[in-house]
C-alpha cells in the first residue's frame, strides 16, 4: 500500500527561494547605491584637484616672470582681476598692493559647476615687487 503524504518540508522549498532572491536583490540595490555614491564622490574629488592643479598653475605662470613684466603684459594688475575659462573651469586672478610697500597680494580663485551646485579653489600668496 502506497502513501503520497506531502511532507510538510517540501511546501517551503519556493518560499526559500523567493526570499533568498529578494535578500539577494536587496544587497545588489544596497551595493549599487553605495557604488554609486563612491563614484560621485571620485568624480568630485577629481575635479577639486584639477582646480587645483588650475590654480597652482596660473600662480606658476605670474611667478617665473618678473612682476613688472607681468604687469607689462597685463597677466596680473594691481588693483585689477583677470579671468579666463579652460574646459568647465572658470580662473580669477585678483592682485592688490598691500599697505607694506612694495608687497602685491595675488589669489588665484577657480570656479566651476558640478550637478548644479558651485564649487571653488582659491590659492593666494604676497609677492615682493621691485
Amino acid at each position: 500500500m502506497r502513501t503520497d503524504k506531502i511532507k510538510p518540508s517540501q511546501g517551503y522549498v519556493l518560499l526559500d527561494v523567493l526570499l533568498a532572491v529578494f535578500l539577494l536583490s536587496l544587497g545588489f540595490a544596497v551595493l549599487y547605491g553605495l557604488t554609486e555614491g563612491a563614484v560621485y564622490e571620485a568624480r568630485q574629488a577629481a575635479d577639486l584637484i584639477e582646480g587645483a592643479n588650475l590654480a597652482q598653475e596660473k600662480m606658476e605662470r605670474l611667478a617665473v616672470h618678473s612682476w613688472r613684466e607681468n604687469i607689462t603684459s597685463q597677466a596680473c594688475i594691481p588693483g585689477g582681476t583677470m579671468e579666463g575659462h579652460e574646459g568647465k573651469f572658470r580662473w580669477l586672478i585678483h592682485s592688490q598692493w598691500e599697505e607694506i610697500p612694495k608687497l602685491l597680494r595675488v589669489s588665484v580663485e577657480v570656479r566651476w559647476i558640478e550637478r548644479g551646485s558651485p564649487y571653488q579653489f582659491k590659492l593666494e600668496s604676497l609677492y615682493a615687487v621691485e
